[in-house]
């Protein structure tokens, strides 16, 4: 065991305080194992909650874990955040380990050269591309990705010590995109926030009661946004074909933002929408589900439901293509007769419901953001020697990459 602690800087662009995302939370996890964790980020966020998106310099606590707004030039569209001063601010802080969220940033060659001078930092950078979020036009993914960026991450690679793909597809965005050696890329995957989830009461009867549910029902769940794209109604379509003899409700929370999807969800007395929630709500719902089914693409949602132990259905592609061990099941077309199927074997099979549940503990425990914290420092050690999550989720068993929609779901 080591009798020493990490000082570790993170650098993210944008910040959004008391979310639910990676930026928010595996950063506490770090603290929680013993390293010292500071997070430097724009005096700005990301205007998600539709306000003054200027938040000015600040030092606050997030989680447990140090967060500092400093000073920056300008953003193009918001994201490529131009620090003022960002050296000082390391330089400020010694660290150990620079932890840099997104490889496609212009801080990233700050860091690159810092490094440069400090050959003794360990330098990871993470990425959260894939093909489904990010480059979909293609002369725009070209000149940007392909080529810019390319040369970029090209002119700072000897500094890198490792890459940190946030899922199996993301992984293969770096090398088949961006051009990393697949030598130098790992899976350090989105995690659960298992602390945060502890704490959450799963009393099916008090649940049921506050959004006037039928307490012995099975409730299948499904959240975000409700949209055409992410193909809501044919969840919907597929729920309404259960016989009505099969006790049974479908649970949605999010916002709609189609008449139409709102109008069919309200169409048949079984299905219940709960409005939009904040983060504990979420997780309250998703602990006293008992099958959360998400036919497109990935939401941080659903690492949030293997916190949660939720078993899931989920469209297999290469960003959920490690989320399902036993815990749930794979669809592929993901049409309304898929859905029906996984929907109906679920409510009539008691053993498989076990099964997944048991399946859905363990994943909640290999998926914890205490997990992911521990593999992050291990890579200081040696960034060749694959860890535990790479090692398995990596391999052919749940990542098939010669599957015609893995780096790209179809639609």
């Amino acid at each position: 065991m080591r009798d020493y602690h990490v000082k570790i800087v993170h650098i993210q662009q944008n910040f959004n305080r008391d979310f639910g995302y990676q930026e928010n939370i595996f950063p506490a996890y770090q603290k929680k194992i013993g390293e010292d964790v500071v997070l430097f980020t724009a005096d700005y966020d990301d205007g998600f909650d539709g306000k003054d998106r200027y938040k000015g310099t600040d030092i606050f606590v997030e989680n447990g874990f140090t967060v500092e707004r400093i000073p920056t030039y300008y953003a193009w569209q918001g994201k490529h955040v131009h620090f003022k001063n960002l050296t000082k601010y390391i330089e400020r802080e010694k660290p150990d380990y620079i932890f840099h969220h997104g490889p496609a940033s212009p801080s990233l060659v700050t860091v690159a050269n810092y490094k440069k001078r400090h050959p003794e930092v360990f330098l990871a950078v993470d990425s959260h591309f894939d093909l489904n979020i990010t480059g979909q036009i293609k002369w725009w993914k070209f000149l940007y990705y392909n080529l810019l960026w390319k040369m970029i991450i090209k002119f700072c690679d000897k500094q890198i010590d490792i890459y940190f793909g946030v899922t199996p597809a993301r992984c293969l965005f770096l090398n088949e995109e961006l051009g990393v050696s697949k030598e130098k890329i790992r899976l350090l995957p989105i995690g659960a926030d298992t602390d945060a989830i502890s704490e959450i009461n799963n009393d099916r009867y008090t649940f049921s009661a506050k959004y006037n549910l039928i307490p012995d029902a099975i409730y299948f769940v499904h959240g975000g946004k409700m949209t055409r794209k992410k193909k809501v109604l044919d969840l919907i379509n597929a729920f309404k074909h259960i016989s009505s003899e099969v006790n049974v409700q479908l649970l949605l929370f999010g916002s709609f933002e189609d008449k139409v999807l709102q109008e069919e969800c309200l169409s048949d007395e079984r299905i219940k929408y709960l409005g939009w929630q904040d983060r504990k709500s979420t997780l309250e719902i998703l602990k006293n589900c008992d099958l959360g089914i998400w036919n497109t693409q990935h939401t941080t949602l659903l690492e949030d439901a293997i916190g949660c132990e939720l078993p899931m259905v989920l469209k297999y592609y290469g960003s959920t293509s490690h989320l399902i061990d036993g815990n749930g099941m794979f669809i592929y077309e993901a049409g309304v007769n898929e859905i029906l199927e996984k929907m109906n074997l679920f409510t009539s099979d008691y053993d498989l419901r076990n099964s997944l549940v048991r399946s859905a503990k363990r994943m909640a425990k290999e998926l914890s953001y205490y997990e992911i914290a521990k593999e992050s420092i291990a890579y200081t050690s040696d960034p060749l020697l694959p860890q535990a999550l790479d090692e398995k989720f990596m391999s052919s068993k749940f990542s098939d990459f010669n599957y015609k929609g893995f780096r790209k779901f179809q639609n």
